[in-house]
């Protein structure tokens, strides 16, 4: 080959080597786009977390064109955060927007998605069966009451071997909706309370220690000798400790479970403008309930992208009747099932 033929030949090779390069860097560039653009992420509240995983689950194996990513149990306030930064497609809280996001709501839609009793997990040595009232509750996590033997707690419980041991309160340390749940039922009950998401600005009683997630708690009260802390029941269920049974607005001790749960939640009104749902802790006096049950919440933009609104449909109609209570939630059903269906269909679809 003379050396003429063999600079255009090597040029043919620069060049096509040129148009290969530029072909991979623009593929590159548009891979992130389009991989985005076939799975959607969500994080939040950890009280929802073995609801959202199996859902999650459930779903991708149906082969949506657009997959949900394992769902990241970060509280309530991080998911809400993540959500407004636009890191995540949607959120999951059971707390309402809360400080300087409340001014952002107007761009977001509330949507309940299930419920479940929030439960109190104990850990004192020989107690098995432990009655509270709602007055115990606030004074024991406001530190008013630092006994277990104190004779407000005994007068409930006069079966009941309680030491001369100081309680430990276990709370969560991160921004949660759960915090917030369980501030509302207190708050409901005493006039020193109030609603807040942080714990720790609330009370934090001598000795008490502070868990992150819901998971965390459950961990912090199985590890630590005369604690109790406030948990979903899912986590709670599977915690190894006994659960104190809640004295109700009927003057009844009843133990967290589904069934009673329900019946608390199915009397609650229907939420407002907002979306969310301010139950009545104090004045319910239903019979066989328990008294702190809780809903937990989808939120998503009201212009969504591709994949948000086709997953809360089908935990709303699919996955909630049929898997929620084999995990530890109550699905939603009738004014409220279609009142949540209602606020999805609010959401402009892409």
């Amino acid at each position: 080959m003379g050396k003429t033929k063999e600079n255009a030949v090597m040029r043919r090779v620069i060049k096509l080597s040129s148009a290969l390069a530029i072909a991979a860097l623009v593929v590159s560039v548009l891979t992130p786009a389009a991989s985005a653009n076939t799975e959607i992420k969500g994080a939040g509240a950890s009280f929802a977390k073995g609801f959202m995983d199996e859902c999650i689950s459930q779903y991708n194996a149906t082969r949506p064109a657009i997959t949900v990513a394992q769902y990241g149990s970060v509280g309530s306030g991080s998911g809400r955060a993540q959500l407004l930064a636009g890191t995540t497609a949607f959120a999951m809280s059971d707390g309402y927007w809360s400080g300087s996001q409340v001014a952002r709501a107007k761009d977001y839609i509330f949507i309940p998605l299930a419920g479940a009793p929030l439960t109190l997990p104990f850990n004192v040595p020989g107690v098995r069966n432990l009655n509270l009232t709602a007055k115990n509750v606030t004074d024991i996590f406001s530190g008013k009451v630092t006994k277990w033997n104190d004779k407000s707690i005994k007068k409930r419980n006069k079966n009941a071997k309680l030491p001369n041991s100081s309680i430990v309160v276990v709370y969560r340390s991160d921004s949660s909706g759960t915090t917030q749940a369980f501030t509302q039922y207190l708050s409901n009950h005493a006039s020193d309370w109030k609603e807040v998401g942080v714990f720790n600005t609330a009370f934090q009683p001598a000795g008490s220690i502070g868990s992150p997630q819901n998971q965390g708690v459950m961990t912090s009260v199985k590890n630590t000798t005369n604690s109790i802390g406030y948990v979903d029941y899912a986590d709670a269920s599977t915690g190894g400790v006994p659960l104190a049974k809640l004295q109700n607005g009927a003057k009844q001790f009843i133990a967290p479970t589904l069934q009673a749960t329900n019946l608390f939640l199915a009397a609650q009104p229907l939420p407002g403008s907002r979306g969310y749902v301010y139950p009545r802790y104090k004045i319910s006096k239903i019979k066989g309930a328990y008294q702190l049950g809780v809903y937990t919440y989808y939120i998503m933009p009201k212009k969504p992208v591709k994949g948000v609104i086709e997953f809360a449909e089908y935990v709303l109609k699919t996955c909630g009747p049929t898997r929620a209570a084999a995990v530890k939630y109550n699905a939603l059903s009738g004014k409220m099932q279609a009142y949540a269906l209602g606020q999805v269909l609010k959401a402009t679809r892409p």
